[in-house]
């Protein structure tokens, strides 16, 4: 049963620590003023275990930054211009593979529709595909699936694979060409479900500071603050948990492609989870990358207070975090 949503950029709107209500924020640049973040052969990019990297081209300086205590690295004061720029770098790397000194912020997170699917979520939505189909389809499908594993992803790999079976393999041109396009739908709809999942918000910052707020808090005082903050935290990894299990069940479903006959239902249910995925990420992604650019220790309790009715309204939302 679909349900009606609030519009995710009227609803609530969030202010991010420190910025002046006449100030946008993101801006529309990483636009640093430190030294140490100034001239192009620095960069951010993401480790292989999803770490923050600070990149020196130069040379082959890889330091590698806990995003909580970076800006002490880089000497930057908490709560400066710098240090909310340097916040928002892991929600950038979510969108974006490099980050250097100047780049222009990602319009997604300055509000704007996310991008296509990449080259890479096609060709790994194509492959598992090809795979399913291939078991129910016979020689074309078998003969499709190897020839998919010898083209180059790109927009063009079901048409230079249809034409590679029938140049090699010869089999007949309207048998391939159907197969091929049916796989052609069904991938590119499994490719925005991935897509939409990989650029989603920074759950885990988001996460990782509401516990830092919480354990700073409870330590000065048993505020009013303190408990919303364990309350917060109690919840706080739902839309992570629900945008993985919208995923799985994507998943899942290709397992259930043996014919072409299966593919019109199986597109309608992955723009159903790719919707829902889409829905999740507009309604948190400013809300992650504000609680990101918290400082435990200085941020006003009154504007963390203000971050944590944010996410508990969205928390609230009917059907937006249901289950698969």
């Amino acid at each position: 049963m679909s349900v009606t949503l609030a519009d995710p950029y009227l609803f609530d709107p969030v202010q991010f620590p420190g910025v002046a209500a006449d100030e946008a924020w993101p801006p529309m640049a990483f636009d640093f003023q430190s030294s140490w973040l100034r001239g192009d052969e620095h960069g951010f990019e993401r480790g292989a275990s999803g770490e923050v990297i600070f990149v020196r081209d130069c040379g082959a300086m890889r330091l590698v930054l806990d995003i909580e205590t970076a800006h002490s690295a880089l000497d930057i004061e908490p709560g400066s211009r710098d240090f909310r720029l340097l916040r928002l770098v892991p929600s950038a790397l979510r969108l974006v593979e490099r980050i250097a000194p100047g780049d222009a912020v990602p319009p997604t997170l300055l509000g704007e529709d996310g991008p296509e699917p990449e080259h890479h979520h096609l060709y790994v939505a194509t492959t598992a595909l090809a795979d399913a189909l291939g078991r129910d389809e016979g020689a074309e499908g078998q003969a499709l699936l190897a020839a998919f594993r010898r083209v180059p992803p790109g927009a063009r790999m079901f048409e230079m694979a249809a034409a590679r079976c029938v140049a090699q393999g010869g089999f007949g041109v309207e048998r391939v060409a159907s197969l091929a396009k049916g796989l052609q739908r069904l991938a590119s709809a499994h490719a925005g479900v991935l897509a939409a999942q990989a650029m989603g918000p920074d759950f885990t910052g988001m996460e990782r500071m509401i516990a830092a707020s919480r354990r700073v808090q409870t330590r000065w005082n048993a505020s009013l603050l303190a408990h919303g903050l364990l309350k917060l935290e109690r919840v706080a990894a739902t839309p992570r948990v629900v945008s993985a299990q919208l995923l799985e069940r994507s998943r899942q479903l290709l397992g259930t492609a043996h014919s072409l006959r299966d593919v019109p239902l199986l597109v309608r249910e992955q723009a159903r989870l790719r919707d829902r995925l889409l829905d999740i990420n507009h309604f948190w992604r400013r809300c992650a990358a504000a609680w990101a650019t918290v400082h435990a220790e200085t941020t006003d309790p009154r504007q963390i207070e203000e971050l944590a009715r944010n996410a508990l309204r969205r928390l609230s939302l009917p059907g937006l975090h249901a289950p698969p």
